[in-house]
């Protein structure tokens, strides 16, 4: 990435969390302060809607408080309190599999270890951990430890590339890598759920609400739309 193509892209990326910041203002998108937690929340979202794991993570905690307790229980008994949020039978066994890693780590169902390792360290645990992805590992650091570090998830991901930030033949895999580096450290947090509560909302992957969206005039997708349709005029 050239020196001076990053520094556009930086100031790019700040005028664009400033207006997605007046809409939403950052808001938390329900993650979790306790790491152990977030890494639960985040496994439950995967592969199914916001509303539905949201709610069985509630459903879940409030019946099983204690961590330690929950790696006593048979998986079957974990995908039973987790169905709703699909796959079940999968994240029971992964969720187990966890817990039963820290509690050999560390002697107890916990991350809170993760406070004494740096960035790097604290990432290669986690992603360590059985089923834990770059994505998710950064999710538990930001969200749970206020780590400076930038998710890549599917939103952010789609808003990159539809709004010019990214080259779309970087693929989502090396997206992490790229995305870190182009957004700066004080605006990583507010521009990732920013982005994701936008994609949410506005721009969707299929059908997104152009007209709604506060920065169409950033967007790729609604200037070539744009031009098309004068040309055709």
């Amino acid at each position: 990435m050239e020196k001076n193509n990053l520094k556009y892209l930086r100031a790019r990326a700040r005028r664009i969390n400033s207006k997605l910041e007046s809409v939403y203002h950052s808001p938390r998108l329900g993650n979790k302060g306790d790491p152990l937690d977030e890494l639960f929340y985040i496994l439950l979202s995967l592969q199914t809607t916001y509303w539905s794991f949201e709610k069985v993570f509630d459903s879940f905690k409030t019946k099983y408080p204690d961590w330690d307790k929950v790696r006593r229980l048979r998986p079957e008994t974990i995908a039973k309190a987790i169905h709703y949020a699909g796959l079940s039978n999968q994240k029971a066994v992964r969720l187990k599999a966890i817990l039963n890693k820290l509690h050999k780590d560390f002697g107890k169902c916990t991350l809170s270890p993760l406070n004494k390792m740096d960035d790097v360290e604290a990432e290669r645990y986690l992603t360590s951990l059985p089923g834990v992805g770059t994505k998710t590992a950064k999710c538990v650091l930001m969200y749970s430890l206020g780590r400076a570090v930038f998710p890549v998830d599917s939103h952010v991901y789609r808003l990159f590339n539809r709004l010019g930030l990214s080259d779309p033949s970087i693929s989502f895999a090396k997206a992490q890598t790229y995305f870190e580096t182009l957004v700066p450290e004080d605006i990583r947090y507010s521009l990732h759920v920013n982005m994701v509560a936008h994609g949410r909302a506005i721009c969707t992957d299929r059908d997104p609400k152009n007209g709604q969206c506060v920065i169409r005039r950033h967007c790729k997708l609604v200037m070539d739309a744009f031009r098309s349709t004068h040309r055709n005029n």
